[in-house]
């Protein structure tokens, strides 16, 4: 009876083996296999769930004949998931919200691919990693870029040109550069493409460069234009317990 009982137990826990093994590499290989745009996803995801975080950057802009300005740099920092806080060595306002950017590539993007693995020394030490580069479609660039160009001019430019106070030559200098906004932004065409390396067990950006090239017509000839952000993270304290499998 013993040697019975034996007999019926040795298969059912050999199966229960296999499975319990099947289970922990399916687990492993589907680590592996998540697409570009569900690594994206990821890496908001752990970004916005983050409590707190420190990133530091720096933007160029530059124009197509090979001049390039001198990089501002900036640091940011935020808080509670929400308050953000900036600081430039620039007089110019810096506005990037890492977490807007990453929700707004999530919903609108023209194509998301791996382009490398490696390893990228952190915080935490050498973090195993996983560059995406995302490409925003051209259609929500132009129109972010159009809509943001406009504010700045009415943020400089509208006191000025509805005060009372006014001179005659002030409002003239004003409609002259609002007919050479229009005139641009009329034939603006702008695309931008990211590249985030993502650490891949905290499922964390650690770095993203975003690259916008313009194109439009200033004085009836085409000018082409570009800017480059280059930000890294760090100092992420959150609410995350352990990675995402």
């Amino acid at each position: 009876m013993r040697l019975k009982g034996r007999r019926k137990l040795l298969p059912v826990s050999f199966l229960a083996w296999i499975l319990a093994l099947y289970t922990i590499s399916g687990c492993a290989a589907g680590a592996d296999t998540r697409t570009p745009k569900e690594w994206l996803s990821l890496s908001y995801s752990g970004l916005a769930a983050m409590d707190q975080y420190h990133f530091t950057g720096s933007l160029s802009m530059g124009m197509d004949e090979g001049v390039m300005f001198k990089p501002q740099m900036f640091e940011g920092k935020v808080v509670n998931h929400h308050q953000l806080t900036i600081q430039s060595d620039e007089k110019d306002p810096i506005s990037w919200n890492p977490v807007e950017v990453l929700s707004k590539l999530n919903q609108s993007n023209a194509g998301v691919k791996i382009v490398r693995e490696g390893v990228m020394e952190s915080e935490t030490g050498s973090d195993k990693t996983l560059t995406i580069r995302v490409d925003e479609l051209p259609k929500v660039t132009t129109e972010r870029w159009d809509g943001l160009l406009r504010q700045q001019f009415n943020d400089v430019a509208g006191g000025p040109i509805e005060s009372s106070n006014a001179s005659a030559g002030k409002r003239r200098i004003v409609e002259q550069s609002k007919a050479e906004l229009e005139e641009m932004l009329s034939r603006l065409q702008a695309t931008a493409h990211y590249e985030i390396v993502i650490d891949k067990q905290r499922l964390l950006p650690l770095k993203m460069e975003e690259t916008t090239s313009f194109a439009y017509t200033r004085n009836g000839r085409p000018v082409k234009e570009s800017r480059q952000t280059s930000v890294r993270f760090q100092k992420f304290e959150g609410s995350v317990d352990g990675s995402v499998q």
